[in-house]
């Protein structure tokens, strides 16, 4: 599986594409996956590393938060508004 397909599909749809490699991994014992794994050291290194970015990639767009903008507010009044003059022009204060 590419590295694209990694960062643009979700985890569910890739494993739904391959159900025989599914029920073949939860048969494997773990212990003959960690000999697998540790028989390709280069190969689990560039894994490692391709998840690290796309795991990142995927979870910064979630957290992003919004930058922090003045508020105003007057009186009364509980909207917030963006800029002086919408405050200026506001009805409820």
């Amino acid at each position: 599986m590419g590295f694209l397909a990694r960062l643009l599909l979700p985890r569910k749809v890739r494993r739904a594409r391959h159900p025989g490699r599914t029920a073949k991994r939860a048969v494997t014992p773990k212990l003959v996956k960690k000999v697998r794994r540790a028989l390709h050291p280069i190969d689990n290194a560039k894994y490692s590393a391709e998840r690290s970015i796309a795991t990142s990639l995927r979870s910064g767009k979630e957290k992003r938060k919004a930058p922090i903008n003045p508020v105003y507010m007057h009186g009364n009044c509980s909207v917030r508004h963006r800029t002086a003059e919408a405050a200026a022009r506001c009805r409820n204060g």
